[in-house]
């Protein structure tokens, strides 16, 4: 069963303990990050672009230290989903970057706690949870990560014509062709010529 949650203030340990899920959305005009990531000829109903988010709190006892009380660990689950208008770098044209991430968070007290847990798991990253946790930025944050380096279509619709040749993406000079009368001799033929008169 979700609940309502703050997203700007958040009891982020609370949510965790209860085993709290929470589901909704969130309006791109609410993310000033994405925003101005956003393609400039955007329609302008790009700002009303929603953000589908779904968070789920969990708790995990460690009891790999024999005769020490368990440890508690406690954990979030974030995906989001949705879209960013952005600019294509082949055809420089506008389209839309679907958004799908979702990514395991480890919830500790301190930046003291997160500068030592271990990093050896490439899925889950550690954050540091508050009494009042701004979910937005977090959010946010997973969105920003999602965008390409380079943004483009999988298939440009057409391409522009400054990108159409050149490895660098810059058109390539077509060569200067000159009529044969005003083709200039070959100065290795002009030094055979002098060779044949003596």
């Amino acid at each position: 069963m979700t609940q309502p949650i703050d997203l700007r203030a958040l009891d982020l340990f609370a949510f965790c303990r209860a085993g709290g899920n929470a589901a909704g959305e969130v309006a791109a005009r609410d993310l000033p990050r994405i925003i101005a990531e956003t393609a400039a000829q955007a329609p302008v109903s790009a700002p009303d672009e929603v953000f589908g988010y779904v968070l789920t709190g969990f708790v995990e006892e460690d009891t790999s230290e024999p005769g020490t009380a368990p440890t508690q660990h406690l954990y979030i689950d974030l995906s989001v989903n949705g879209r960013v208008w952005l600019d294509c770098q082949r055809c420089l044209q506008v389209y839309t970057e679907t958004i799908a991430t979702d990514m395991c968070f480890e919830v500790v007290a301190s930046e003291e706690d997160a500068d030592a847990a271990p990093m050896d798991d490439d899925e889950i990253d550690v954050i540091v949870g508050s009494k009042r946790f701004d979910l937005l930025s977090l959010i946010e944050d997973e969105v920003l990560l999602a965008l390409p380096v380079a943004p483009k279509h999988d298939v440009c619709p057409q391409v522009h014509e400054s990108l159409v040749t050149g490895v660098d993406g810059q058109a390539e000079p077509e060569p200067e062709v000159l009529p044969e009368e005003e083709k200039r001799p070959s100065p290795f033929a002009a030094l055979a010529g002098l060779k044949t008169k003596h």
